[in-house]
């Protein structure tokens, strides 16, 4: 017996609507593409660099997430405080709970600042307990970033995901670190 083309064209169509669907819903649900605009996490991110969230990942110390600001701004930083955490910046030195934190990737923005004639990469602040419910942000762009120095803490459901993936540009291709 041979089939209608009908059929086929049917059937391929039911493939294609349901390979749609499962993508839509991954896409809504699990991850999502972001291009990345701003200098605030320079050198880790450039302007222009396309990575990916996942919106099902539990945050922790020092993860990269993209968090909703406004309805038509989101912000991509650094996790430095989880809830419960005392965060504490003294003489460019971070603390948690009383514990210094080592910062290896702010090392090239730490050459920079001083070239610059800056004694400091970041500013002294207090020591703050970050609620239930929030996290304590800095970008890693110290001298040019909006993070929770200005913004205060971060609502754990404006936190849309956590950066897991570089696509682009093709030589740094693969999982974020």
């Amino acid at each position: 017996m041979i089939e209608e083309p009908s059929y086929r064209l049917i059937a391929w169509m039911k493939v294609i609507i349901l390979a749609s669907l499962v993508l839509l819903g991954a896409r809504q649900f699990i991850f999502e593409p972001v291009e990345v605009h701003g200098k605030s996490m320079m050198p880790t991110f450039e302007e222009n660099d396309r990575i990916i969230l996942m919106k099902i990942s539990e945050i922790e110390h020092s993860d990269m997430i993209v968090f909703r600001v406004a309805e038509d701004r989101n912000y991509l930083k650094r996790v430095i405080g989880i809830p419960g955490d005392v965060v504490e910046m003294t003489d460019d030195h971070l603390y948690i709970n009383g514990i210094e934190k080592e910062e290896p990737y702010l090392e090239q923005n730490r050459k920079v600042a001083e070239r610059f004639g800056y004694n400091q990469l970041t500013e002294d602040f207090p020591a703050v307990t970050v609620p239930a419910g929030y996290y304590f942000v800095l970008g890693d762009n110290r001298l040019n970033s909006v993070d929770s120095r200005m913004l205060g803490f971060i609502k754990k459901e404006n936190v849309i995901g956590e950066v897991k993936f570089r696509l682009s540009p093709f030589e740094h291709l693969g999982p974020v670190k």
